[in-house]
Parts: structure tokens; sequence; C-alpha cells
């Protein structure tokens, strides 16, 4: 994939069962920066994240159990759970709005904020 895109690709170990997929522990802020909830990763994926992402929002568990982290960003405006109360201020204090979103319907299967999204990708000839 690295050389295929020519971007680097880091590979990043979950741990706790409860967060199950990459979305639903870290999300894209902007360009520069993520969040994410440290105790989902393995020590050596945290040591990775801290070191590459060292002014990163950090999530609690309450947060991101609330899918907080199931999140999208357009670089300023956050589209998050009403749940995730304390990223939301934490966001807020960074300069990011937050546009809290209900989905509690959803989650029950499961799914968040970003699972309602479709990329959509500008190719160039």
């Amino acid at each position: 994939m690295q050389e295929y895109f020519g971007a680097p690709v880091i590979s990043l170990t979950l741990v706790d069962p409860y967060f199950y997929h990459l979305d639903t522990a870290l999300f894209v802020l902007d360009e520069e920066n993520i969040a994410y909830f440290p105790e989902a990763f393995s020590p050596g994926s945290r040591e990775v994240l801290a070191r590459l992402y060292p002014d990163a929002v950090l999530a609690t568990r309450e947060d991101a159990m609330a899918f907080g982290l199931n999140s999208v960003s357009d670089g300023r405006h956050v589209f998050i759970s009403p749940g995730a109360t304390d990223l939301a201020g934490q966001l807020a204090g960074r300069g990011y709005v937050p546009v809290p979103v209900d989905l509690s319907e959803f989650h029950k299967a499961g799914g968040g904020i970003k699972c309602c999204t479709q990329e959509i990708r500008e190719t160039r000839s």
C-alpha cells in the first residue's frame, strides 16, 4: 500500500474488544491532528500515536463508549455523538466546532456518525 499510494502506512493494534474497529477508537480532526482513546491500543501503538501526534485530543473511556470517536471532521466542524460531552468540550477548547448528531438508534446496531458517511475523492488526470 505504501509503495502504491506513496504515503506512509502505520500499523496500529487494537486491544480492547469493545473497540472492534479503528473508527471506534480514533478519528482525524484535520491535516495535522487526531483524536483517540489511548487504552484501546496496544502499548506500542500508543507510543507511535504519541510520537506522531503529540497534540492529539485524548478521549475518555466514557466518551469513547458513547461513540464519540466515530466522528467526522471537516477540519473545523466536528460531527460528534451528543453523549461525548468531555470530548466535545476539549474540541471546542481547541477551536473546533462540535456539532452533536443523535444517532442513538444506529448505535444499537454498532454504528455511529462515521459509519453514515461516504467519502468522495476528486480524481485528477
